[in-house]
């Protein structure tokens, strides 16, 4: 197969071996980091614990198994991630990037109003409200009581480690696995959907499940995990931001009251994959 030029392994053989590779990373990382840290880090009584063990987590579950794979099934692994130099002209790569980087925090607040729209008073909802529940008192821990030093300790864990890592893991790998098992379309959208049900936050399916999107056709018609990566990191990285700015408290009501903003917001997004997805030789 054209991915794996070291033994002309087929997808599924590639996808049995990143599962194997997957399973003994995480379990691997996992114990060295409640090794290190001891079983304060798993009742969340200790914010630096658990902020080394969801770092070990992290790096265990989504970027070390990329990275091993790579070097097992390719000559290039650097290029089988997908980390070569990007098709597309800088200057209408970085113009693009910053549109969708702007446009889609408003596409992400509409998708996030939206999405608690359609969810009825059922017990079925309320159930996976205790679910993220469980997930943002994690991340308050983590947000809380933040000086400069725990704000770069919460870039590495909450920032860089998710951009490089699920970017490796999702559009590095399985989306290049399933690209050929079919089209690019299906590719992405499967690799979306993995991508968000992996986030544990049932109540923000739509906006996680819509960036995934967005990540798999930028690298994709980029030619490049570079660009989701820059992505990845802007969006992560401005959350944390605006967490420093609010004491610590994520934003979990809109932030956008201006429907004219909303609308030059998506419009904005609009244009920036518009630039991305045409031709290198427009």
């Amino acid at each position: 197969m054209s991915h794996a030029n070291k033994e002309l392994w087929s997808p599924l053989r590639t996808g049995m071996a990143f599962l194997i590779v997957v399973l003994i990373s995480a379990t691997v990382f996992t114990g060295l980091g409640v090794l290190i840290t001891g079983t304060e880090a798993l009742n969340g009584t200790n914010t630096d614990q658990l902020r080394l063990l969801q770092f070990f987590n992290s790096i265990g579950l989504f970027l070390f198994p990329p990275i091993v794979l790579a070097f097992w099934v390719s000559t290039k692994p650097w290029s089988f991630l997908g980390l070569q130099s990007p098709v597309l002209q800088n200057q209408r790569l970085f113009i693009g990037l910053a549109l969708v980087a702007i446009g889609s925090f408003f596409a992400i607040d509409l998708l996030s109003r939206l999405n608690s729209l359609l969810l009825p008073d059922a017990p079925w909802v309320h159930a996976l409200e205790a679910q993220e529940a469980k997930v943002e008192f994690t991340l308050q821990r983590l947000l809380a009581d933040m000086t400069i030093t725990t704000l770069l300790l919460n870039g590495i864990v909450m920032v860089a480690a998710p951009a490089f890592g699920e970017e490796f893991f999702f559009r590095g790998v399985l989306q290049r696995l399933f690209t050929e098992r079919g089209s690019h379309h299906g590719a992405i959208l499967l690799t979306a959907v993995c991508f968000g049900l992996i986030h544990m936050q049932p109540l923000s399916l739509l906006p996680i499940l819509f960036m995934g999107v967005i990540f798999g056709y930028i690298k994709h018609w980029t030619g490049t995990l570079w660009a989701p990566i820059a992505l990845h990191f802007v969006n992560n990285g401005f959350a944390l931001g605006s967490a420093y700015q609010n004491d610590g408290k994520l934003l979990t009501e809109s932030t956008l009251n201006s429907t004219l903003w909303s609308v030059l917001g998506v419009l904005a997004l609009t244009a920036g994959l518009w630039i991305l997805s045409r031709p290198k030789s427009v």
